[in-house]
């Protein structure tokens, strides 16, 4: 795990929370939901890869209808990729092949 690029991916996601948050209040409460976790990965405390389960607020781009907002969902799946342990190899194999 690479704590310093899940510290920075935090702080985009933050970033596109923020800004978002001002469009559409769904980002409010994801923002909420995603806070305690944002601050311990901007603080460098998170040192073992979580369950995908544990990383909150998935459902708000699929059942709120967040995945409208193409830089929020992908701020998103980037930091939820890394705080679960990064990319799988599989996925590392087929995003070098659609190069």
């Amino acid at each position: 795990m690479n704590i310093f690029k899940i510290k920075e991916l935090a702080i985009r996601l933050e970033q596109e929370l923020v800004a978002h948050s001002k469009i559409d209040p769904e980002s409010i409460g994801l923002h909420s939901d995603l806070k305690p976790l944002l601050e311990a990965a901007k603080a460098e405390k998170i040192l073992a890869p979580l369950e995908t389960r544990d990383v909150p607020g998935r459902y708000r781009f699929t059942e709120r209808n967040l995945q409208q907002y193409e830089e929020l969902e992908d701020a998103f799946a980037k930091f939820a990729i890394e705080v679960t342990g990064g990319e799988p190899p599989a996925l590392k194999l087929f995003r070098e092949s659609k190069k």
